[in-house]
């Protein structure tokens, strides 16, 4: 979605929260974990601190590792279509954000090849990795009907392959014009 397709909804543009393109080759902003919710970190507010998304990423990132290994939780298998699939249990909201850190990814959720699908922010799934990729978009589909606020809108699939993480475009809609 573009910015004004965001403003059209309520929501404030993309360009209101600096990103960073950070490996595997995801543009990441910042957010304080505020126990129940998020509080997205906008320019505004790094204004007010006097700090830049570059000066904020350390601190970021080690609050992150710390959250990750301090989680007592464990990944869990269930199936959908048939197809077996494997998500952390309570949905930790830095879920998604694992493939930042993929030794702590390839410890919870296994270090075997995997293609990963993250619809929401507190939600990480795995799958096989030669899974029919319409299947693996049928499942984040799935997710953005039931809660289509939380939809993490053009996030692409991770590939975990051979230990080492990428990105993967999942096939969408085709346009309707």
């Amino acid at each position: 979605m573009n910015d004004i397709e965001l403003e059209e909804l309520g929501l404030a543009p993309a360009r209101s929260y600096p990103a960073l393109r950070l490996p595997p080759g995801v543009d990441v902003t910042f957010s304080i974990d505020a126990d129940v919710l998020g509080v997205n970190v906008g320019q505004r507010q790094l204004d007010a601190w006097e700090m830049t998304a570059e000066q904020v990423l350390p601190a970021s990132m080690s609050n992150l590792a710390r959250a990750v290994g301090s989680w007592q939780g464990r990944g869990y298998d269930d199936a959908y279509e048939g197809v077996p699939v494997r998500m952390l249990e309570r949905w930790p909201s830095w879920a998604s954000s694992l493939v930042l850190l993929p030794d702590e990814l390839k410890r919870i959720l296994g270090d075997e090849d995997q293609l990963l699908i993250a619809p929401y922010q507190c939600n990480l799934i795995s799958l096989p990795v030669d899974v029919d990729r319409d299947l693996a978009a049928d499942l984040v589909d799935v997710f953005g009907l039931l809660n289509p606020a939380s939809l993490l809108i053009g996030m692409p699939a991770f590939v975990l392959r051979d230990g080492e993480l990428s990105t993967e475009e999942l096939p969408g809609f085709e346009s309707l014009e």
